[in-house]
């Protein structure tokens, strides 16, 4: 039996191994907005940056009158940070990124024998202050805040709440789980589980075992192609996208975002809109305060994330690249994917830039949880 650094190295070099050598980010961001449209099976896209080194040079420009020459001010340049190297990942200790946000699980696909995509995660257990691969390939996989507990479709319209041992702590028979609106997502700290159903959504208190169905039809059939639900910080209101119904659908475009819905979790019933063309990146998307949130910008002319008022939906930065970002405790920004990672200030400007390490390859997945 191969230990778990070895499986994980083995798997991280047929991945280097297969990935091609370009990325297209909008492409990816596109193909991952479809894919949860068409597949059970959730799987991240590629993440690339274009580094550009800008060199400005002071000039002189020359008068015939008067001899002196004039000298111009050199235009101002904004100063990209160098970019530095993370180490390597181990399994041996909790691995943290920039802002003190920490690597919760590696979720690296495989391909079995009969072609068949499976799934090996690799999971921090904060208790034994190390990284431990899953007995189970189910996916898509939600984790717990505390990384102690799992969810996942596990049959049609059944889902079980795991624990890491891959012991059934709770089975959950849902009205038509939606694959459509993603994985089930665990609130803030992780005492309700936020279940997508075709006819609205379900919450689960994991306190009590209680299961509550919300119908709402409109809310799967009005969910943009690239569709995600999220818990805001509260942890008692969810958010979810809605798509411009008065544009026609098409698969050669990207479905054009009319607004974030926010739904109560407590009664189901609509609570506010947000207004913005984006669909929030997750639970991490909101800002400790609930001021601002992070929204995933994927139309025909832009492709990336963009900080937005909560309430006017008002851009409030450029766009960040990267497929995948979080606030961190302290009011800054991480983006990042499985290759590059950046610290950004509350108004998105770029601070500090690195290189991921080499074990996260092409392919995989990084769940990261600000501390």
């Amino acid at each position: 039996m191969r230990d778990l650094e070895e499986t994980l190295r083995d798997a991280v070099q047929d991945l280097a191994d297969e990935a091609p050598h370009a990325f297209d980010l909008a492409g990816a961001a596109r193909i991952q907005g479809r894919r949860i449209r068409r597949r059970r099976h959730a799987a991240a896209g590629a993440f690339a940056l274009i580094l550009l080194s800008i060199v400005t040079v002071p000039y002189v420009w020359l008068r015939p009158e008067p001899r002196t020459p004039v000298v111009q001010p050199a235009p101002s340049v904004t100063v990209r940070p160098s970019l530095r190297s993370l180490p390597d990942f181990t399994i041996k200790a909790p691995y943290l990124l920039p802002g003190n946000a920490a690597v919760t699980m590696v979720t690296i696909p495989t391909r079995v024998d009969d072609g068949a995509d499976e799934n090996t995660y690799v999971a921090l257990d904060r208790d034994a202050g190390r990284y431990r691969q899953l007995p189970f390939d189910h996916a898509p996989l939600a984790v717990s805040p505390d990384g102690e507990r799992f969810a996942a479709e596990v049959a049609r319209n059944r889902i079980d709440v795991l624990a890491a041992d891959g012991d059934v702590v709770d089975t959950l028979q849902v009205d038509t789980f939606s694959s459509a609106g993603g994985a089930p997502v665990w609130s803030p700290d992780g005492s309700r589980l936020l279940i997508p159903t075709d006819g609205g959504f379900a919450v689960y208190e994991t306190g009590t075992g209680e299961h509550r169905d919300f119908p709402n039809p409109d809310i799967h059939s009005l969910c943009s192609d690239f569709c995600s639900f999220s818990w805001l910080p509260n942890g008692r209101e969810i958010a979810v996208p809605r798509r411009d119904v008065s544009v026609r659908r098409t698969e050669a475009h990207p479905d054009k975002i009319e607004a974030v819905i926010v739904y109560s979790a407590d009664t189901g019933k609509r609570v506010r809109s947000i207004p913005t063309i984006g669909v929030p990146v997750g639970n991490g998307a909101w800002s400790p305060d609930g001021g601002t949130v992070l929204i995933r910008e994927v139309t025909d002319t832009s492709d990336g994330i963009r900080v937005v008022d909560a309430v006017s939906g008002v851009p409030l930065s450029e766009l960040l690249a990267g497929p995948d970002a979080i606030y961190l405790a302290d009011g800054r920004i991480l983006a990042f994917g499985n290759r590059y990672a950046q610290i950004h200030a509350a108004d998105g400007t770029l601070v500090e830039e690195y290189r991921m390490p080499r074990q996260f390859a092409d392919g995989t997945t990084v769940t990261v949880a600000r501390s």
